[in-house]
Formats: structure tokens, C-alpha cells, sequence
């Protein structure tokens, strides 16, 4: 059975942080939390521009190694929680 990856949705100011990656695994998104809105590139940094769904749709996502390494097309997920505001905060 897969590892279901959570994805969180970055507002367009935090895009150019993520190379463009609209949306960030939870383990990042996590770290964007904590660290006081600090997306820095660092080891783990792995764009993926065609992370996919299970229905099919695809999203621009930047997750950490060891979701990329569990990545399988169909099992990313949106999260539930607030999209991050313009300063990285939900």
C-alpha cells in the first residue's frame, strides 16, 4: 500500500522560494511553520512537477526526500488546512 502525501498550497509570493512549486509536502510544510516563514533550499529540496492524484490531476509540488523517495503517481493528497498567507503563516 502507498504512503499517501499530503500537499499544502503556497500562496503566488512563496512560489518563487519553492522554484515555482505551487504546493509543498507537509513534512516542509511543517518546517515552514515552525521556522518563522523560511523557505530556504536545503538538502531534502526535490521538485516534483507532476505530482498526481489519484483522480488524475497533477500539481507542481516540492517535497522532502523521503516523500519523494515513497512518490507513486495517485497518491498525493490536498490538505484540509488554510492555504499560507502572503508572510508563509496559515
Amino acid at each position: 500500500m502507498a504512503q499517501t502525501i499530503w500537499i499544502h498550497k503556497l500562496v503566488d509570493a512563496k512560489k518563487a522560494d519553492a522554484e515555482g512549486m505551487g504546493y509543498i509536502c507537509e513534512h516542509l510544510f511543517q518546517g515552514l511553520t515552525q521556522s518563522e516563514a523560511s523557505l530556504t533550499k536545503t538538502k531534502g529540496w526535490n521538485p516534483v512537477p507532476d505530482a498526481t492524484t489519484k483522480d488524475g490531476s497533477t500539481y507542481a509540488a516540492l517535497f522532502c526526500d523521503s516523500c519523494a523517495k515513497n512518490y507513486n503517481n495517485g497518491n498525493v493528497r490536498m490538505a484540509k488546512e488554510a492555504v499560507l498567507d502572503k508572510d508563509g503563516y496559515p
